[in-house]
């Protein structure tokens, strides 16, 4: 009977401190890339691999830089997804294979020609500028050697100073840069010639 007691005030305190605990707030706008055309045909086949970010810009908050330096997340925006599996499905989206070349993946576990290991450095607000920085690098699919490399920064100013004017902002200049990541993939990726 005292153990029950016991049990019960433990049980009823522990509710009491759940409900005094702030619940999250949901963010007024959620946003995404939203589906890309493709822009870009392949002649070889490539794995895409998800980008590699800090968590600030690979997740799904929107951080922005103040004039101190310091970054702090912007209030009432986020992310559909992470903002790295968001630009993982845009560049797939972007690399049409219509000449015989496909862009898979790195969850199918596919072999193939080529790989895109990528990382984002930079994803985030300054005042009314959005930035975007990625570093991609072209491996061999077989031997993973490194056959070329490039950086990408693009940026996008957003037409006020709301927060959803500046989360399209950077949308804009996240899909700048998965457009120019995806013109560097399919210049660089081109199918081995038969030996004649």
């Amino acid at each position: 009977m005292v153990r029950a007691m016991v049990l019960m005030i433990v049980a009823a305190s522990l509710a009491a401190c759940v409900s005094i605990l702030p619940e999250k707030k949901a963010p007024e706008g959620l946003y995404r890339f939203g589906p890309m055309e493709p822009m870009h045909s392949l002649d070889a086949s490539i794995v895409i691999r998800e980008p590699e970010a800090s968590r600030l810009v690979g997740g799904r908050a929107i951080a922005a830089e103040d004039s101190d330096g310091a970054l702090r997340l912007v209030k009432g925006v986020e992310w559909t997804d992470s903002a790295t599996r968001m630009m993982q499905i845009a560049l797939l989206d972007t690399l049409g294979g219509s000449d015989g070349g496909i862009a898979v993946a790195s969850d199918t576990g596919a072999p193939t020609d080529y790989e895109l290991a990528w990382r984002i450095s930079d994803f985030t607000l300054s005042g009314t500028t959005a930035r975007c920085r990625i570093e991609a690098t072209l491996l061999d699919g077989r031997s993973r050697k490194v056959l070329a490399q490039t950086n990408v920064s693009t940026t996008a100013i957003a037409l006020d100073s709301r927060n959803a004017a500046r989360a399209k902002a950077l949308t804009d200049a996240g899909r700048a840069c998965v457009s120019d990541v995806a013109a560097f993939v399919a210049e660089k990726s081109v199918a081995a010639k038969p030996a004649s």
